[in-house]
């Protein structure tokens, strides 16, 4: 069972025993194991306990996010009748992601609060996976129909040049293959992930992890493609890339903020995942950078690139 550390400053990992032992907790799916050192000092009750509450609120509102995705998601299917604009690539594998989530409290592997209660943690992930799971059987059995599969076809063309795929009818632009090449360089990429990171625990179990950190990487980007081929996004699907964004910003910022809530404690894959989530970041900022845009103009819809010229 993990234990929050207590307040007191470390030199570094020490033996095993009280002060030096290893505590592990997980956020996002994300190891992180926690060398406390030595004694050296002390913080008031009163730091301590905001600066936990700081920490399990970064956590929470990133879950929070995910959950107005999925509302963001609902009410353009809702409002618009159609499904036109949005990647089913990204929505399977946004949902598969936080599916895969809910396996991180069974491995124990999931952060574990210090002051909000702890019940509210994965009782969000349940409420994140079954909205994810309820939105994509809503997009299958209503909207499909209006789904835009010829422009969803991110990796489609990579298929198509091996051979693997004809360049017409209705095989051309499957999204099941479209999907299938997703996973598999999902999968590759786990991989070759699994080699840079640092892990104490099991293939199996690292592997787990890298799979989902992977997941979260490029869900978006066969979403961002059609963004570009579309010029403009309603503000629905903008919001959802949005939120996704500031989901990652919050994860971001615990993994700065945590030595200094719990001095001179640094958990061991701290700089891989904080670069993880900047990568994450860069990956959403071309997006970004014309949403503000088109905020500051007042613009109803976000513009790619001029934009203007697009029907």
């Amino acid at each position: 069972r993990h234990r929050q550390p207590r307040c007191q400053r470390g030199r570094g990992p020490g033996p095993q025993g009280d002060q030096g032992s290893a505590a592990r907790f997980h956020r996002r799916g994300i190891e992180r194991t926690l060398h406390t050192g030595s004694v050296g000092g002390a913080c008031s009750p009163e730091a301590m306990f905001l600066g936990q509450l700081y920490l399990d609120g970064l956590i929470l509102t990133s879950d929070l996010c995910t959950c107005g995705t999925f509302i963001s998601l609902a009410w353009k299917l809702h409002k618009s009748k159609s499904a036109a604009g949005l990647s089913l690539q990204t929505l399977i594998t946004v949902v598969g992601a936080r599916s895969l989530h809910l396996l991180s409290h069974f491995m124990r592997l999931h952060y574990l609060p210090a002051v909000i209660p702890w019940l509210l943690y994965p009782s969000m992930d349940v409420v994140n996976a079954a909205a994810g799971i309820l939105l994509l059987t809503s997009f299958v059995l209503l909207y499909y129909r209006t789904y835009e599969r010829e422009k969803d076809n991110f990796g489609v063309a990579v298929l198509q040049k091996l051979d693997l795929l004809p360049k017409s009818g209705n095989l051309s632009n499957s999204p099941v293959f479209a999907c299938g090449f997703l996973y598999a360089c999902i999968a590759v990429l786990a991989l070759i992930w699994y080699s840079v990171r640092r892990s104490n625990h099991s293939f199996a179990v690292s592997y787990f992890c890298c799979f989902y950190e992977v997941m979260g990487a490029v869900a978006l980007i066969p979403q961002l493609v059609m963004f570009q081929k579309d010029k403009r996004v309603s503000p629905a699907l903008a919001n959802f890339v949005v939120l996704t964004a500031v989901n990652r910003l919050c994860t971001l910022i615990f993994w700065i903020s945590y030595p200094w809530v719990y001095t001179w404690r640094y958990p061991d894959n701290r700089g891989i995942q904080m670069t993880s989530e900047v990568l994450n970041l860069l990956i959403l900022s071309d997006f970004l950078f014309y949403w503000a845009r088109s905020k500051i103009r007042g613009d109803k819809e976000v513009i790619i690139g001029d934009g203007y010229s697009a029907v």
